[in-house]
């Protein structure tokens, strides 16, 4: 069955302008809107028309776009059916910002009652243009390519394409493979807290970097030239909350001092990871739930807060000694990544045991094997032989079920009797 042509969505356009001189890159919070982001000219254009019902219609995700446009410096808005159109709407917003649009089914009217300095072609030509008595684009479109002899060729082009009458060509943008981002600040400061509404300001643009290329971040760096890395910042999963983010570097920064005064933060990321969004559950607690993520941020504001070296983890160690298969390792430790238990030899996949106060020496049957309660252990794995102090003859280890299933971990030297360890839960 055909969809019914009359059913698609009509196109929708928004363009954007800089409202601040100071303002931030915009690309990836306008990929986070739309999947069709290019430059042009001075500006910025968005393909809304497919994702309007994605965001509750055309109102709320209007209303969106300028919350996230807004705090980058980029609240001069133009919305239109066409790309140029929509960019010569955001001209004649007001320059501290605004919202302009034109839309079906009167939207070549209002294009058309605009002045010539919306269109950039135009503006090179003002002069001309205002001797010639051509004081909207409505008057340069009723002289058509006559104009082209009086201006630029590209003149008559552009408006044709603001109205819709001739294809333009789009170079898409890309997002880089990588994020880097600096922040002037307002002037020099040696205070270690005040880096963070600057940062703050870095953090967003990431964070929509970051939903355009559905990625998360695992390792980042804040610093300043001469220090790129002066802090390093290490998830355990990958993140793209930009303010939990924020939190995180907040604890640091109260914790940190200054050798010199800062002018400029410099923001990178150093380890990405696919982003894998958790699923919604209808009840709390549910197995989607994200108390899994508060919990690990939790942890990580609190290895922020006490130091790396107070908050550790569990660390398990590709080694068959069982005293030694276990260990600490900082929370925030950003060394190699953790091997996992598939990754490991297959010795180490045991758990250290419960070590016995005292080592309990076995009796041993005909065969040479250790007995407990009157039955034979059996061999699980091992043995496992280690070198012993010095002269000393090598340590014999294993893993032993007794009768009733329990496991133990025996050792013993030489020829000497068998001994209970450790026991397992």
């Amino acid at each position: 069955m055909n969809a019914d042509p009359s059913d698609a969505p009509a196109p929708l356009w928004a363009a954007c302008l800089p409202s601040r001189p100071d303002a931030a890159p915009v690309a990836a919070a306008l990929a986070t809107l739309a999947p069709a982001v290019a430059p042009l000219h001075d500006g910025w254009v968005a393909d809304l028309t497919r994702t309007q019902r994605l965001f509750g219609g055309r109102v709320a995700l209007l209303r969106r776009l300028q919350a996230a446009l807004a705090p980058l410096g980029w609240a001069r808005l133009g919305v239109a059916p066409t790309a140029p159109a929509a960019l010569a709407l955001a001209r004649m917003a007001p320059a501290g910002g605004g919202l302009r649009h034109a839309l079906p089914p009167r939207w070549p009217q209002a294009l058309l009652a605009l002045p010539p300095q919306a269109l950039p072609e135009a503006a090179a030509h003002a002069p001309t243009l205002q001797a010639l008595g051509l004081r909207t684009l409505g008057a340069l479109h009723a002289v058509g390519d006559r104009l082209a002899a009086r201006t630029d060729p590209a003149l008559p082009r552009a408006l044709r394409q603001c109205l819709g009458e001739e294809p333009l060509a789009l170079e898409p943008w890309r997002a880089p493979p990588e994020w880097h981002g600096e922040q002037a600040l307002p002037g020099p400061t040696a205070e270690a807290a005040a880096l963070a509404f600057a940062a703050q300001r870095l953090l967003q643009p990431l964070q929509a970097w970051l939903r355009a290329r559905q990625l998360g971040v695992l390792r980042w760096a804040l610093g300043w030239p001469g220090q790129p890395q002066a802090l390093v910042f290490t998830h355990r999963e990958p993140v793209q909350d930009a303010a939990r983010l924020l939190r995180l570097l907040r604890e640091r920064l109260q914790r940190l001092t200054l050798a010199q005064p800062v002018e400029t933060l410099v923001l990178r990321t150093l380890q990405l990871a696919p982003w894998r969004p958790r699923s919604a559950a209808l009840l709390p607690g549910a197995a989607g739930d994200d108390g899994g993520a508060s919990w690990a941020a939790v942890l990580e504001r609190l290895s922020a807060r006490l130091g790396p070296q107070r908050v550790c983890r569990a660390d398990l160690r590709a080694t068959w000694q069982p005293g030694e298969a276990g260990g600490w390792r900082p929370l925030s430790d950003d060394g190699a990544a953790e091997p996992t238990l598939a990754a490991l030899p297959p010795d180490a996949a045991w758990q250290p045991p419960w070590w016995l106060p005292q080592d309990c020496v076995l009796a041993g049957d005909a065969r040479g094997r250790p007995v407990r309660d009157g039955q034979p252990l059996r061999r699980l794995h091992g043995p496992l032989r280690r070198q012993g102090d010095g002269a000393a003859p090598p340590v014999q280890a294993c893993l032993a079920l007794d009768a009733h299933g329990q496991p133990w971990w025996i050792e013993r030297q030489g020829r000497a009797p068998w001994r209970l360890r450790g026991v397992y839960g």
